[in-house]
């Protein structure tokens, strides 16, 4: 139930960090002022999309980033079913 409270509060940045959109997401708001970092052109996320394995990478990236680099706490890293990568 926390998980799905989680993904629930966290759509948009998830959604910004799993298809690497430009302003959508950035910060969990709907719309950011400037482009983000991570952000890609619709047409290397379309790409993304078809060939399957760089939207996998992405996720892998991100997981990597959340629990290495401590974007996330270790709480909500465990809550989110990545305790073994911990």
């Amino acid at each position: 139930m926390a998980k799905l409270k989680f993904i629930y509060y966290n759509w948009k940045l998830i959604v910004h960090l799993l298809l690497r959109t430009k302003r959508f997401g950035v910060n969990n708001n709907w719309q950011a002022n400037f482009d983000s970092i991570f952000g890609i052109s619709f047409y290397q996320r379309a790409r993304m999309l078809i060939l399957i394995e760089p939207f996998i990478l992405n996720y892998k990236l991100i997981k990597m980033r959340a629990i290495h680099l401590g974007f996330l706490h270790p709480d909500t890293i465990k809550l989110l079913g990545w305790k073994e990568a911990y």
